[in-house]
């Protein structure tokens, strides 16, 4: 993978590029809420035979410099803004995979600019039911969601100094979260998403302010663009997936005539960083 920028407003968003040189149409991944654009290179690799690839750091994580400031952080339109204004650089319409935040951040982008989109793959997308974007508004409004919401909490709290990054690695390979994970993975998302601060000490460049405010809004906002859709869609889900269940596939097949809904075995949340092979083969066999 090659390393560039991508000028936005006198910063950037940092990415990085597989087959640059090639003139087919380009592939654009968006990683998970905390993740960062280079922690997905396995998997991007299996798929790169042929394929222009570009994955890029979101707003607020990895080694990305635009500005992100929790307090500003309203919705998750923010993130799909922020690839529209990446794609309309684009001369011809682009392919868009993305994983849970990614993969949101995605079809917002179908929903609202279909014409720069080609065909999009979610792999394990957030797509709450309405119902829990209201209860997360109602925590917000008594106040109460940094202590009730796991997520929210987990981020607030998490551990975010390192004396090494071999500190790190052994760290991040016990939690739950990365039992499953491959270990090539945790070290790309330590590379990655990882800064020195002083000699001794290492810290993720992703606040972990701005990964709690962006787990606050989870993504209502998809249930108020749903519109039609003849954009091929193909969604990639862990069993029994919790943040795109039933109730939610439902709803999206009644507005996306092409999509297609698939199952990894034997995974969790963090399917594309855990089977490299079952994912790659679902996404090729798709584009």
């Amino acid at each position: 993978m090659i390393q560039f920028q991508i000028p936005y407003k006198g910063n950037y968003f940092n990415a990085y590029g597989i087959n640059q040189d090639l003139n087919t149409t380009p592939i654009y991944f968006s990683h998970a809420n905390g993740f960062n654009g280079f922690m997905y290179k396995t998997l991007l690799n299996k798929i790169s035979n042929n394929q222009k690839i570009i994955s890029y750091d979101l707003r607020g994580h990895g080694k990305s410099t635009i500005p992100a400031e929790p307090d500003k952080l309203k919705s998750w339109h923010r993130y799909s803004d922020d690839l529209i204004n990446i794609l309309n650089k684009n001369q011809k319409p682009s392919i868009l995979i993305g994983h849970s935040l990614g993969g949101t951040t995605s079809l917002l982008v179908a929903l609202k600019r279909p014409e720069l989109v080609s065909k999009i793959i979610l792999i394990d997308p957030v797509l709450l039911p309405l119902t829990y974007w209201l209860g997360t508004k109602a925590m917000q409004s008594i106040g109460l969601i940094e202590k009730i919401h796991p997520m929210v909490r987990g981020a607030l709290i998490r551990k975010n100094s390192w004396r090494s990054k071999e500190e790190a690695f052994e760290y991040f390979s016990g939690k739950k979260l990365f039992r499953k994970v491959i270990p090539e993975a945790i070290t790309d998302y330590i590379e990655g998403g990882m800064k020195q601060t002083n000699e001794s000490s290492f810290c993720l460049n992703c606040d972990p302010r701005w990964e709690a405010a962006t787990f606050k809004l989870t993504a209502g906002e998809i249930w108020f663009n749903l519109k039609k859709s003849e954009i091929p869609t193909k969604i990639i889900l862990t069993p029994n997936s919790y943040v795109c269940n039933k109730k939610s596939q439902k709803k999206l097949s009644q507005y996306l005539s092409k999509m297609e809904v698939v199952t990894i075995a034997n995974t969790t949340h963090m399917l594309p960083l855990e089977d490299i092979e079952g994912v790659s083969n679902e996404i090729l066999n798709f584009l």
